[in-house]
């Protein structure tokens, strides 16, 4: 009987800790799920999906949709420099300065989450200036005419936002 009781009792201490440990990881998980794409690591599949479904939407949510895009691409290539492969990272800081196109012609004052991406794109620029200060000198040519690129786009959403 004592056997038992103990057996019993050890069951459900560890059936809380279980319900503790779900608990607390439905709540992490729900947090992850409401943020945004800097929290996902993105792969080029998804971002060149994102990238489809910016150009075919609505224009007045292209602006929004252009600068996620720029974002998770700028990250990938940080992610890309981290692993040593520099040649995919410069031909991914390429396709940014396309996007960075792409989203320069989609930016206009009835524009929906405005506000949003120019926070965004403020976010890619400190990230990709930080990269260009890291980057192989072969790199830092072309990181930093797409770091311009970017500093130009976010001086006109900034210059958009606040012309409001």
């Amino acid at each position: 009987m004592v056997a038992l009781e103990w057996m019993y009792g050890k069951a459900v201490r560890n059936a809380g800790r279980v319900m503790v440990v779900a608990l607390l990881l439905g709540m992490g998980g729900g947090s992850v799920r409401a943020s945004g794409v800097d929290d996902m690591a993105l792969d080029a599949g998804a971002l060149l999906q994102m990238e489809q479904r910016a150009a075919s939407a609505n224009p007045r949510d292209q602006c929004f949709l252009y600068a996620e895009v720029v974002q998770g691409f700028t990250d990938l290539a940080g992610r890309q420099m981290a692993a040593g492969e520099d040649e995919q990272a410069s031909v991914t800081m390429r396709h940014v300065d396309e996007i960075a196109v792409k989203l320069h012609d989609s930016t206009a004052k009835d524009a929906k989450r405005l506000k949003m991406a120019e926070v965004m794109m403020d976010r890619t620029t400190r990230h990709l200036a930080d990269m260009v200060r890291v980057v192989s000198a072969e790199q830092r040519a072309n990181m930093q005419h797409t770091l311009q690129h970017l500093n130009a786009v976010h001086s006109e959403l900034l210059a958009t936002v606040f012309a409001r």
